[in-house]
């Protein structure tokens, strides 16, 4: 039986999935989206953190609180795009094999860059925390966090190789049974839940050549926010797709182009990142 024609619905699908998957930072922190179209690349956008509230003590009557939703405005100013040709035969692939030949790649990339700019707010990160060894770091860098009285879920340390390479050589670490978690998160290619955070490497986080270089970041998710937005199908005619889910939107369109004589799959993402909160992260830098 002849395999299915791949259209932009099912390959956007796959692409958002796989982004998803490859991503490390755009995971973990505050994501908002909308499928409110924007006006373009560059435009402006105002969205709100997270609320907060007041524990009152109750005496004789309950005490009405408005929710505290400051509002923050974003430049959409990252235009993402990966675009190829491909050829009718390459359509006609298993979309497990169409992935592993163009989607992955393209959405590894997209992951990176974003990766990148989120990491790149940390040079306005005010608390630094100037390296001792790997272990002292994460216990300094956790007391910042404890003594501003960041909440304790959503706390992650998100680390480069170095640090990794160091942490991988602690049983603390890498014994499943003081993991605690038989070995998961190993598997998982992260090191598990240590000191009331969550770690990761991202292999963004170059190695650290110069003073003040980061090498680790520990932050609750509302420190930093990305926020997508979708890019308009040209027309009603256009051969394209929208796909959003869990904060992250993707266009994939698809078009024939005269010039070359060529399928194009032109996969794009309309993004902006911000520091919603520096007092919820602290970097760990070489000393």
């Amino acid at each position: 039986m002849a395999n299915t024609v791949l259209t932009p619905n099912i390959i956007a699908k796959e692409a958002l999935y796989q982004f998803r998957k490859n991503a490390v930072m755009a995971n973990l922190v505050h994501r908002d989206y909308s499928k409110e179209f924007v006006k373009g690349v560059g435009d402006t956008i105002t969205i709100k953190k997270p609320a907060t509230f007041e524990a009152k003590e109750f005496e004789s009557q309950i005490e009405i609180q408005d929710a505290t939703e400051t509002p923050v405005e974003i430049k959409m100013d990252k235009h993402l795009d990966v675009s190829f040709s491909v050829t009718s035969k390459e359509l006609a692939l298993d979309i497990t094999d169409f992935s592993d030949q163009f989607i992955i790649p393209a959405m590894k990339a997209f992951a990176d860059k974003v990766d990148k700019y989120l990491i790149g707010l940390q040079a306005s990160v005010t608390n630094r925390v100037n390296t001792s060894g790997s272990r002292a770091d994460i216990v300094a860098a956790r007391k910042y966090l404890t003594t501003n009285a960041v909440p304790l879920t959503n706390r992650n340390y998100v680390y480069n190789a170095d640090v990794e390479a160091e942490l991988l050589l602690t049983d603390l670490f890498t014994n499943a049974s003081q993991v605690g978690d038989n070995g998961t998160a190993l598997r998982e290619a992260s090191l598990g839940r240590k000191f009331g955070m969550d770690f990761y490497v991202d292999q963004n986080i170059g190695p650290a050549s110069a003073t003040s270089d980061p090498l680790a970041l520990a932050f609750h998710k509302n420190a930093f926010a990305l926020v997508t937005r979708p890019l308009e199908i040209p027309s009603e005619k256009a051969d394209g797709y929208i796909e959003n889910y869990d904060g992250f939107g993707i266009r994939v369109m698809q078009g024939y182009d005269m010039t070359t004589k060529k399928q194009i799959m032109s996969l794009d993402m309309l993004c902006g990142v911000k520091l919603l909160d520096a007092d919820l992260a602290a970097v760990v830098q070489k000393a």
